[in-house]
């Protein structure tokens, strides 16, 4: 599938603050099952000083801002082509470990309470398939009921989240099981309809699975169903930390408002 996307997040500062380091994880780069055709990121005010692939494969541009500001934008701009089916088999041996094993978002212990077991003696793939096709009975999406710093355990407790929450139980349940599990941040095409565009105010995040035999297999745990064209990955790693979208620092105490808005465009005639 072919699709165009835009996706613009603004920051407010009152008062307005002074300077800044802004390293963005929202461009996506070509990988087995994607290419990008084209792709610009768009920055004010500031530069972008440098880019870089940091140590999990992710794209890193990172942006000086100097002098005072009131405001601050981050506009990307890409043209991509999806390939699901075109599976990444390599698993390196430091992801192996990574993904297998607990991280800062991702505590396996915490998910005993829920008594779902996805590995063990005789388990197999359709263990994971089940999960994946429970979570979303399990767990109500609530947009505003969690935030970036929610951890695991409160998710758990009050059975309500966002797509991050969604990925990181399900991350703990697959690697509690003994499965090498990743989390994926990155932008859905969220329509099944035949519409050419859709409007959405938030990246999305879901999970990639290593079976043995078959590569790595996207599983989005908020919809309940196999990653497809729609998806668009950006960033991959342990959990949300690894692959935070936005991640800055600045000179000045103030109240930060922010807002965001993603849109994309798909070719229904490739």
């Amino acid at each position: 599938m072919r699709l165009e996307l835009s996706y613009r997040t603004a920051y407010a500062y009152a008062p307005a603050v002074r300077g800044g380091v802004t390293a963005l994880r929202l461009r996506p780069t070509s990988h087995p099952n994607l290419v990008v055709l084209a792709a610009h990121l768009a920055v004010s005010p500031g530069r972008v000083a440098t880019s870089y692939t940091d140590a999990w494969g992710s794209a890193v541009d990172l942006v000086e801002t100097g002098g005072t500001h009131a405001d601050a934008t981050f506009e990307i701009t890409a043209q991509v082509e999806t390939y699901p089916h075109n599976r990444d088999l390599l698993l390196r041996p430091y992801e192996a470990y990574a993904y297998s094993n607990d991280s800062a978002r991702v505590r396996v212990d915490a998910i005993e309470a829920l008594g779902w077991n996805v590995g063990g003696e005789g388990a197999s793939w359709d263990a994971v398939e089940s999960a994946l096709r429970w979570l979303p009975q399990r767990f109500q999406f609530q947009v505003g009921a969690t935030d970036a710093t929610t951890e695991i355990e409160d998710v758990i407790e009050h059975g309500v989240g966002v797509c991050q929450d969604f990925a990181h139980v399900f991350l703990a349940l697959l690697r509690r099981g003994g499965w090498c599990a990743r989390y994926v941040s990155g932008y859905m095409f969220s329509s099944l309809d035949d519409i050419e565009r859709i409007e959405a105010a938030a990246m999305h995040a879901w999970v990639e699975v290593y079976r043995p035999g078959t590569g790595w297999i996207g599983l989005d745990a908020t919809a309940g169903e196999h990653v497809d064209d729609r998806y668009v990955a950006v960033g991959k790693g342990r959990d949300y930390d690894d692959v935070r979208p936005i991640r800055g620092v600045f000179l000045g105490k103030t109240l930060q408002t922010q807002t965001a808005h993603l849109s994309m465009v798909r070719s229904l005639q490739q």
